[in-house]
């Protein structure tokens, strides 16, 4: 079985919750990486933000026209973009943090002002802990249709 492969089933094993367990310091690293990353951004500095990804990391997002970026340096110059045209992360809300060995996913929600238009969306990281620092491995960023279904029920 592939290494890919293993770390899916592992994090499947957080539906289980006897099986998943973060660490207070883990839950704590995990929250600030979120918080480096819209701090780096909001600073412009596209270096701080490249810094918490894995180096074979993925990046996927319907504002690329493949949908798909692979690597620290291209998932960097994708957000040094944003950076140059002044966009502004407003807020990031961490909605659920679940742990399995070494790695780990959260999903959340955040707002933004982007050339002065506010936009909301939704992210998911999926990190490994290497040398005892949490990298992104997967993020996956999307920006929810106005024409969306509103209510499932």
């Amino acid at each position: 079985m592939s290494g890919t492969s293993v770390g899916f089933l592992a994090l499947m094993a957080c539906a289980i919750p006897a099986f998943c367990r973060c660490s207070a310091g883990d839950e704590r690293a995990l929250r600030q990486v979120s918080e480096r990353w819209k701090a780096g951004y909001n600073q412009g500095v596209a270096s701080e933000i490249g810094a918490l990804y894995a180096p074979d990391a993925y990046y996927l997002t319907q504002h690329f026209a493949d949908g798909i970026l692979r690597g620290r340096s291209r998932i960097q110059a994708y957000f040094q973009r944003g950076i140059d045209a002044r966009f502004q992360i407003d807020t990031i809300h961490i909605l659920s943090i679940d742990c399995s060995g070494d790695l780990a996913y959260t999903v959340g929600r955040y707002e933004s002002t982007n050339a002065g238009v506010k936009a909301r969306g939704v992210n998911l990281l999926v990190l490994r802990k290497t040398g005892g620092k949490w990298l992104i491995v997967a993020h996956e960023s999307a920006v929810p249709d106005a024409t969306a279904i509103r209510k499932l029920d």
